[in-house]
């Protein structure tokens, strides 16, 4: 049988070059979503390792099922995502010593062959970058608002110039930039993925962003209880930020927006004029909207952006006190 697939006539052609890359993919209690990563992985057939944060699903049985090896982490430290990245990193380059550049996955998420092929390529082609990263997209963004929120998250400006607090978790890392940093820090439970761009960038490398899909994610976001733990997360991660001096900005935004609201409620018991403070919020809302952020989307998702924008300002603001 002949197969006409662009995708497998893509990986053909360029087989040679994604010897080059490993993906590393950590997770916990994914399930069948970590069966849909894995296999997007393995049509690669770029070397891969599965890291399990002691999921207590059927993640491990799942991988093994695949044929892809799995490293469960023991009790003897806490776990946390730094340590699943450096524990699969380290176990995959002790097996394939000649990699070049490592892939790091989430088990939510599903990679773009093609992605493969155009971070190798583009790292090739400039050995100032120590990593990159592409947009990634949300399964079923217009099922619910958290959906379309994370839709819009995941879109990052194309830069030769990255600031670290502007990447996620996931992307290339050139092995090089990777040791010369010693990998991630595993005291951190949040935050550490800026922190670690933060060094690689003070090492001398650079951070791009690339205008290529990397991969399809899979939030599985459903409820506002869900969102708000999210943003509490991502609050806590920018405390963490103090060490390294990320996340100023973001960090000093929550704690004024997010305790606006606070203040304007007490004053208001005593002052009921102090109400219009929270007028402040609307007109913050319409800044953000008015301005270029996400100008890629329609007017209803700008403004369920500058809304969210605002909201989440109070759950990050709890976090940074946790």
């Amino acid at each position: 049988m002949v197969n006409n697939s662009p995708i497998v006539d893509l990986l053909k052609q360029d087989k040679d070059i994604l010897r080059d890359i490993g993906v590393v993919v950590i997770g916990r209690n994914e399930g069948l979503r970590l069966q849909s990563t894995l296999n997007s992985v393995l049509a690669t057939g770029c070397a891969v390792i599965y890291v399990d944060s002691r999921s207590v699903d059927n993640s491990v049985q799942i991988t093994s099922d695949l044929g892809v090896e799995v490293k469960v982490l023991g009790d003897e430290n806490p776990v946390n995502a730094s340590r699943a990245r450096n524990t699969g990193a380290k176990a995959l380059l002790s097996q394939y010593p000649d990699l070049r550049y490592l892939q790091f996955l989430d088990g939510d998420t599903t990679i773009q062959p093609d992605w493969l092929i155009a971070a190798c390529k583009h790292l090739k082609q400039s050995p100032e970058v120590g990593f990159v990263c592409g947009q990634l997209r949300e399964k079923d963004r217009d099922e619910n608002i958290y959906r379309r929120l994370c839709d819009m998250e995941w879109r990052w400006e194309v830069t030769n110039n990255a600031e670290p607090c502007r990447l996620g978790g996931m992307g290339v890392m050139r092995i090089e930039s990777y040791n010369a940093t010693n990998g991630y820090d595993e005291n951190l439970i949040a935050g550490a993925d800026p922190e670690l761009y933060t060094r690689i960038k003070q090492a001398g490398w650079s951070l791009h962003v690339l205008d290529t899909d990397m991969g399809i994610h899979d939030s599985g976001m459903l409820s506002f209880n869900q969102w708000w733990i999210r943003n509490i997360k991502s609050g806590f991660g920018f405390a963490n930020g103090q060490l390294t001096g990320a996340w100023s900005k973001e960090r000093r935004s929550a704690i004024f927006w997010g305790g606006l609201p606070i203040i304007a409620l007490i004053t208001m018991c005593f002052f009921p004029i102090a109400a219009f403070l929270l007028l402040l919020f609307v007109l913050k809302s319409w800044h953000i909207w008015f301005g270029p952020a996400k100008r890629a989307f329609s007017n209803d998702d700008r403004w369920l952006y500058a809304a969210s924008c605002m909201v989440s300002k109070v759950p990050q603001l709890i976090g940074i006190v946790k």
